[in-house]
């Protein structure tokens, strides 16, 4: 009878490689991360020789809870030789109470094998990502009395005094404190999926880390609400305070928002992010996700022109100009809009016009947008296709002011892409992104 042993290990590594990738392990988009490779976790049991095969996949990526038993399990997996294969360290933190009488309180929760790990990354050689995550979707409405309902905005003080008290204030704190601790810094990505909306007094600690990815995001209430609670806008806005003040090494950036949650403007219901110009003086990499584009942003980029060599921007949107919105002008494609107004041009051609010496890529999807499709502009879009393939839509939206949830512009979107200015921006854009891809290619 024929056995798996009996293929050569390069065709064994090959469906190795296949099962893994199907199976997604230690892969995320939108910063969710598997517990691991399932498809071979059976076949490493059946022999040691699977088992050393299948190590460095097994243990690529390792997930610690805030208990005593993954604590001693990673702490044991620490001093094996398996230690070397950890590439990721996916940190899942839950309280387990409402509010913490004591430190035994605070030990039960945050145990001192858990201490170790983060305060001690070291001990993981080849550590290259590690990722929090505070999972705030499955918890009582204790966190949304405690958090989203309160409305006056902290100070340091108070900070100081609460957070030893409120559980999830007092896990979130035990989790940086460790993270920022002398010997800790091991790993080159820090990943921050989830977070409780409330500062710590160890925010804005320097660290060390090479990228940096943090996603705004509250609980999902279920109607998409999260955004219209102060407490968003209050940490959404001292973002530079608590953490782009410290990036000073970073390379990578990822700032996300979420689909109830977008960020960048300052109407209400939205929350300006507050990324300055001297911040993250070494990025070469930037994506931002769930976002609006505005000036500010524009100023970040001109400020990065010489270090920012790849921009992303996936699921951002543009607000439909306020001054002309609906008026005459407005819907007469043939008139281009004025200059300055809140636009995809106004962004490209902006940009362009600083020309930013590094950039060789730049990225914006999804490329299809939501269109109000009529006779005229169904054959529009058939023109376009059959003449000039370059041409497409970029994505408008505005957020509900009362319930503050996002709602596509497909109006926008469709008038937009008719009066072309947006891609007239987008090929100026382009145009110096090739001429740097050549001067680099020289």
């Amino acid at each position: 009878m024929p056995r798996l042993t009996a293929l050569s290990q390069e065709l064994l590594l090959q469906v190795v490689h296949f099962l893994t990738e199907s199976d997604g392990p230690c892969k995320w988009d939108n910063y969710d991360v598997t517990d691991g490779p399932q498809a071979i976790t059976g076949l490493s049991q059946t022999s040691t020789y699977f088992y050393k095969l299948l190590s460095p996949f097994l243990f690529r990526c390792i997930t610690l809870h805030n208990t005593q038993k993954f604590g001693d399990s990673v702490q044991y997996l620490a001093n094996t030789s398996q230690r070397a294969y950890v590439k990721v360290l996916y940190f899942k933190g839950v309280a387990t109470r409402r509010k913490y009488q004591d430190s035994h309180d605070i030990d039960r929760d945050f145990p001192s094998s858990v201490t170790s790990v983060l305060s001690n990354l070291a001990i993981f050689p080849n550590l290259k990502t590690l990722i929090l995550d505070f999972d705030l979707e499955n918890v009582q409405d204790d966190y949304v009395d405690d958090f989203l309902l309160t409305e006056d905005e902290e100070t340091e003080q108070q900070i100081t005094e609460v957070e030893g008290k409120q559980a999830w204030r007092a896990l979130q704190k035990q989790a940086f404190d460790a993270i920022t601790a002398k010997d800790s810094n091991n790993s080159r990505e820090l990943v921050v999926k989830t977070c409780p909306l409330k500062a710590t007094s160890l925010f804005g600690s320097e660290q060390m880390y090479q990228s940096f990815s943090f996603q705004v995001r509250a609980r999902d209430e279920g109607a998409g609400w999260s955004n219209t609670f102060y407490c968003f806008h209050h940490y959404v806005e001292k973002l530079d305070h608590y953490f782009f003040n410290a990036l000073t090494n970073v390379t990578q950036l990822t700032i996300s928002g979420h689909e109830y949650g977008a960020v960048g403007l300052t109407e209400m219901y939205q929350s300006l992010v507050p990324l300055k110009p001297e911040h993250v003086p070494k990025v070469r990499e930037l994506e931002m996700r769930w976002y609006f584009i505005q000036e500010t942003f524009v100023d970040f980029l001109k400020a990065h022109s010489t270090t920012l060599e790849r921009l992303t921007l996936e699921n951002c949107f543009s607000i439909a100009p306020s001054g002309l919105y609906g008026t005459a002008d407005y819907w007469d494609v043939n008139k281009p809009l004025p200059e300055g107004e809140p636009c995809w041009h106004h962004f490209f051609h902006t940009y362009a016009a600083s020309k930013p010496s590094a950039l060789c890529h730049v990225t914006v999807v999804p490329e299809t947008v939501g269109l109000e499709l009529d006779d005229e502009t169904v054959q529009l879009q058939q023109d376009w296709k059959e003449q000039a393939k370059e041409r497409r839509a970029f994505a408008y939206a505005q957020v509900d002011h009362m319930y503050g949830h996002l709602m596509g512009n497909e109006q926008q979107n469709t008038w937009a892409l008719r009066r072309g200015q947006d891609m007239e921006g987008w090929k100026e854009l382009m145009a110096v992104v090739r001429a740097n891809k050549e001067k680099l290619a020289a």
